[in-house]
């Protein structure tokens, strides 16, 4: 399982936590009344904060007298891996409810303030704790489901309309990023910036619903020319496009963008007054090893530069500048 983003929950699960393998039993066997839920168990602390890694449960219910970690710090440790697991701007959460032989009041603040939601003092009435289960899977579930709205929202916020490929925003944010990671990791960035050939005189001649279409079958060309997940390619704006190589040297970009290059071509579009009468596309290729010294900024105009040259030396070609 991903650790990027919560998985959408079909089926809500608790996660039973209990150094007691009669007490996981019984609770399991309890929780066994509610058929939508299903059930895991564990009595070992690291392979519950494993378990929660892997399964995102939607409840747990955890003994606060754990023998390898401590009840208290293991919340601590799961609340710490939900913050880190932010993916949408809202940070996932699991309610957990402690199970405790203990009642006194420094044990319930200090299992509350390491993030826990609610306590149980054992031996735990079946119906409380069912109706506890009920009423924390509601909360959880609701939370989940603000978590995917969330996500959805921002999906849709991150690409353009027109051509279904990631807009503007979304190229500027992952530039930010790549370039950040590639200067931790010592690795080369390289850009490809395309533009569609004279696609003014394309409207002009067959209208603005033809342009669409043209962008769009471009947009899907230039993105199935992409091989690596870890590439991405954009609408920069009106026919512009460009793509973000992360550990791409300029021998390989130059590779991707004549792929791209030709994969736009190969729509034969026609186009009376293109090159060849079909639809094609000019390419500027840049290429870098990021630093603190530099920009992307700095790197994607001199991408712009390139494309200029490409069209200023016939368009339908590519044209690498290396940083």
């Amino acid at each position: 399982m991903s650790e990027q983003a919560a998985p959408l929950r079909t089926r809500p699960t608790v996660l039973v936590i209990d150094p007691s393998a009669s007490n996981r039993a019984l609770i399991c066997e309890c929780l066994g009344q509610l058929p939508e839920v299903r059930t895991m168990a564990t009595g070992d602390g690291n392979h519950a904060l494993q378990m929660v890694r892997e399964t995102w449960p939607s409840l747990i219910l955890l003994d606060t007298t754990q023998q390898d970690i401590n009840g208290i710090e293991l919340t601590r440790m799961i609340r710490d891996w939900e913050l880190s697991r932010i993916d949408t701007g809202i940070s996932p959460w699991t309610p957990i409810v402690f199970l405790s032989s203990v009642t006194d009041e420094d044990t319930l603040a200090q299992g509350i303030l390491a993030g826990g939601d609610d306590f149980l003092c054992k031996p735990v009435s079946e119906v409380v704790l069912l109706a506890k289960v009920r009423a924390m899977l509601r909360i959880s579930i609701r939370q989940q489901e603000i978590c995917e709205i969330h996500r959805q929202l921002k999906e849709i916020a991150n690409l353009d309309g027109l051509t279904g490929i990631p807009n503007r925003r979304h190229f500027d944010d992952t530039l930010t990023i790549e370039w950040k990671r590639c200067i931790r990791n010592e690795t080369p960035l390289s850009i490809i910036l395309s533009d569609v050939d004279f696609f003014k005189q394309f409207n002009d001649i067959y209208g603005h619903q033809a342009g669409d279409f043209c962008l769009k079958a471009v947009a899907s060309s230039l993105s199935e020319s992409l091989f690596r997940v870890e590439d991405t390619v954009a609408r920069y704006g009106g026919e512009e496009f460009v793509a973000i190589l992360p550990g791409t040297d300029a021998n390989g970009a130059y590779a991707v963008a004549e792929r791209m290059r030709q994969s736009a071509v190969d729509l034969c579009i026609p186009h009376e007054r293109g090159i060849n009468g079909r639809v094609s596309c000019s390419f500027g290729v840049a290429s870098t090893h990021p630093s603190t010294e530099s920009a992307p900024q700095h790197l994607l105009k001199t991408a712009d530069t390139s494309l200029y040259a490409a069209k200023s030396a016939g368009r339908n070609r590519v044209i690498l500048n290396i940083e």
